[in-house]
């Protein structure tokens, strides 16, 4: 392999950066293009005077001792604590802890583990567990497929599900001096190694054939051998976000076969915990409510509350604008706690709200495998004449999907075949 070859990245999230960051430091003459202002793309830490501490518009957890995110932090020397606090439904002001509301899951996890050809999680309940006396546990299988992994049960694959939910850890962790830490660790890594990272650098079309591509944005053109893409799913899946000539609509079909869900965020910093008034240790909070998922900040005694809308319960807000869906927030927190909505903005410091599907860049939050995800994802991971790469999340196969590990490992694994030439 020639080294100081050319390579273009579109995209500047973790995996634009880390793909980045691998070639760079093999000699590579790597060129990374971010359409915004700003890096980090679904990781957006804010940082301003209105909250007391940073907190995080996207990615804020670590779902398991994941090696590859948990590698690059221990090398980059950010520090990273266990999530803590129970895990709580509250239902009509009846507050149950989680070993009361997950009763029917091991005969569940039995019934997904004899599945052999895959299905939708909605054909498999309605095969399985269609019964009235089951109704607690649908209820409870679709909140969790809808709010942690976004997805559409009439088209998630159980088969994905099952790898992911059986592989799923208990500990989750959270970067305690804010996400954007590994962004600005792995910008200042492609720096250090010659990568040039320009933003406000949206492209708009890609001219190419075998080990030559034009790649045009509004105020230059490129010349490069090679290209890897790393824009969202969610822009692959919409009509024509990047024009190529010749055109790949069969890749673009394929990225419509994997799910990508969305995701409603309210953030809200209280002058203190008055949750802790009505029980200690509240982690989680999961409710019928529209905002139908709040979480803490625990260990940390920061008087923040996170509403989440995943998935299908994000698409009643979509449309929605910032202070409509702040105003159903506090509604919903005024029913969980029982306080009229005056004491809850008496006691209200600081609010942000986030629509991932208006994100005009990422067009949603994250991906979920359906049932025909699969084939799919081999086409995306086959790189076009050896010249146009794909990473990201939505391209990673394994049991860690919709995480910043995925987006690593496709990133990693895209890079180092191309050092390689493994193709």
């Amino acid at each position: 392999m020639l080294k100081m070859e050319k390579v273009i990245i579109i995209g500047a999230g973790v995996a634009g950066l880390f793909a980045g960051r691998v070639l760079s430091k093999q000699g590579y003459d790597v060129t990374i293009l971010e359409a915004t202002d700003r890096l980090g793309g679904r990781i957006q830490t804010i940082r301003n005077s209105s909250f007391t501490q940073p907190v995080e518009k996207g990615v804020e957890f670590i779902h398991g001792n994941l090696p590859l995110t948990i590698e690059l932090l221990k090398e980059a020397a950010i520090e990273y604590k266990p999530v803590k606090g129970k895990m709580i439904r509250v239902v009509n002001d009846d507050w149950t802890t989680q070993d009361d509301f997950t009763l029917g899951w091991d005969e569940l996890v039995k019934k997904m583990n004899s599945v052999e050809k895959d299905l939708t999680m909605d054909e498999f309940l309605e095969r399985n567990f269609s019964e009235e006396k089951y109704n607690d546990l649908r209820t409870s299988v679709l909140r969790f497929a809808n709010g942690f992994d976004l997805a559409d049960t009439s088209r998630a694959s159980v088969l994905a599900l099952r790898e992911e939910w059986m592989e799923e850890e208990h500990e989750q962790y959270r970067l305690t001096g804010g996400f954007d830490q590994l962004t600005n660790f792995l910008e200042k890594e492609c720096l250090r190694s010659g990568c040039i990272i320009n933003t406000s650098s949206a492209v708009t079309e890609i001219k190419w054939q075998k080990n030559h591509v034009e790649v045009v944005t509004s105020n230059k053109t490129y010349d490069t051998a090679k290209v890897i893409v790393t824009i969202s799913l969610g822009l692959l899946q919409s009509e024509r976000s990047i024009i190529f000539q010749p055109d790949i609509d069969h890749y673009f079909h394929a990225a419509t076969k994997i799910g990508f869900g969305s995701v409603v965020k309210v953030l809200l910093e209280f002058s203190d915990a008055f949750w802790e008034q009505k029980t200690k240790g509240i982690g989680f909070l999961f409710t019928n409510e529209i905002i139908p998922t709040w979480w803490t900040q625990l260990p940390s005694s920061y008087p923040l509350l996170t509403g989440w809308a995943g998935g299908p319960q994000a698409s009643t807000l979509e449309n929605k604008d910032n202070q409509a869906i702040l105003d159903l927030a506090r509604h919903s927190l005024s029913n969980v706690f029982q306080r009229t909505i005056e004491e809850i903005n008496k006691l209200l410091v600081a609010s942000a709200v986030v629509n991932w599907k208006n994100d005009s860049y990422s067009n949603g939050a994250y991906s979920y495998d359906m049932v025909e995800s699969i084939q799919a994802k081999k086409l995306l991971n086959t790189p076009i004449d050896d010249t146009i790469f794909f990473a990201g999340e939505g391209c990673y196969e394994g049991s860690s999907p919709g995480t910043v590990e995925a987006a690593l490992v496709s990133a990693k694994n895209v890079a180092e075949k191309i050092v390689n030439g493994e193709w």
